[in-house]
């Protein structure tokens, strides 16, 4: 048995539920409804459309972030003049304050990338194999066993195509969810005073009560271009109902057309402000791996470990695969895969890096230069040119 036999032997089907496999229907008709400006070219289109897929891609992971919320580590944000509100936001700051330009830590609920990677993994699975079925592709999309993350299998030609990766998935942004609140108040001179200053809060109501997802909305009369808006998204019945953010997404992508609108714009704005790192623009700190605000508050807290300050979110949560440590291992990984493979193949075998979004800061720096690398084996360790090799030297 060769190598690439063995290890789709070992492998085994992707799998998916009935609550993500509706909310990803109604994700992919939102894509390809969006009603994009007439002037547009088709080539502008595509490439429009090619993001607003990574965006839908956001909001699958939001759903599987949102599923584990808890009482705990809410932040009660009291602007004067609005509604009290409260966040459980998923970078290090208040959501609507930052929309103000306002910076107030409050510590991010994302989960550990240990708990996450493997579910974001095999949701880019789940949502890539629903495009080759939306585009007639029969392809099967397999987990893999070290050092193969996925396998894509395309028998549909001869010699069937075998694609074996290293995934990297990992989200541009998870908003934060939102709920009204009372206006929190403390005793002073026998006299009930109104909370005027920000505070982790516990959300003893949290089951069956309303939660909606905070969007920003661009809005050039504000002077920060910026406000919000709650989109409700039901509510979670109790500890053990994990599947109640597929629903409500699912239910407001279906009944309310504007939420997936205004969401796009806001990711779209997001997506140009990462990739520039455009510190003055407000959607930029809702982004991971977007570091420590600037300015930088006097009050900004220092890490509880280490030297420095806390980020709002740092490096490790970089999108898709541009974290550089990330980058450096796919590209051992690429290489891995091939010299493992390609000897043996039998097959039309390709060995690739696949994510939910290109490595946007970091190609250049890393990938260009290896775009146009063509490669082969040397068991002699002598060969300098390929003139040098034996006419029947397979190349890769």
């Amino acid at each position: 048995m060769t190598w690439i036999a063995e290890k789709i032997t070992n492998a085994y089907p992707i799998f998916s539920v009935s609550d993500e496999n509706a909310l990803l229907d109604v994700l992919l008709e939102s894509v390809y409804g969006y009603r994009f400006p007439a002037d547009l070219s088709q080539d502008e289109i595509q490439k429009l459309r090619r993001r607003l897929l990574a965006a839908a891609f956001d909001l699958m992971v939001a759903a599987e972030y949102y599923r584990a919320v808890g009482h705990l580590r809410w932040v009660y944000c009291p602007i004067p003049g609005s509604e009290p509100m409260a966040y459980y936001p998923y970078t290090s700051l208040c959501p609507r304050c930052v929309l103000d330009g306002k910076f107030y830590f409050h510590q991010a609920n994302k989960p550990s990338s240990g708990s996450i990677g493997a579910t974001t993994s095999r949701l880019l699975g789940v949502f890539m194999k629903a495009l080759f079925e939306r585009h007639g592709r029969k392809i099967e999309i397999l987990r893999g066993s070290e050092p193969v993350d996925s396998i894509f299998l395309d028998k549909s030609t001869e010699p069937h195509v075998y694609l074996f990766a290293e995934v990297k998935s990992a989200p541009l942004v998870t908003l934060p969810l939102a709920m009204t609140t009372e206006r929190l108040t403390f005793e002073e001179d026998q006299a009930a005073v109104s909370l005027q200053t920000h505070k982790e809060v516990t959300m003893i109501n949290l089951y069956k009560t309303s939660t909606s997802i905070f969007v920003p909305i661009e809005s050039p009369n504000m002077p920060s271009g910026w406000v919000s808006k709650n989109f409700p998204i039901g509510n979670k019945e109790d500890e053990k109902d994990s599947a109640w953010a597929y629903r409500g997404l699912t239910n407001l992508l279906k009944s309310d057309p504007s939420f997936f609108q205004d969401y796009s714009k806001f990711w779209l704005a997001a997506f140009d402000a990462y990739g520039a790192l455009a510190k003055l623009r407000p959607v930029f700190w809702f982004t991971n791996a977007c570091g420590q605000p600037s300015p930088r508050p006097a009050d900004w807290p220092k890490r509880s470990r280490g030297d420095g300050h806390e980020s709002i979110s740092d490096s490790k949560t970089s999108v898709g695969m541009d974290r550089t440590d990330d980058i450096k291992k796919s590209i051992y990984q690429v290489l891995k895969l091939g010299a493992e493979g390609k000897p043996s193949q039998d097959t039309k075998y390709l060995v690739g890096i696949v994510s939910n979004i290109h490595a946007v800061r970091h190609f250049d720096e890393y990938l260009t230069a290896l775009k146009d690398i063509v490669w082969t084996r040397d068991e002699t360790g002598k060969v300098i040119q390929a003139s040098q090799l034996p006419p029947d030297t397979a190349l890769f």
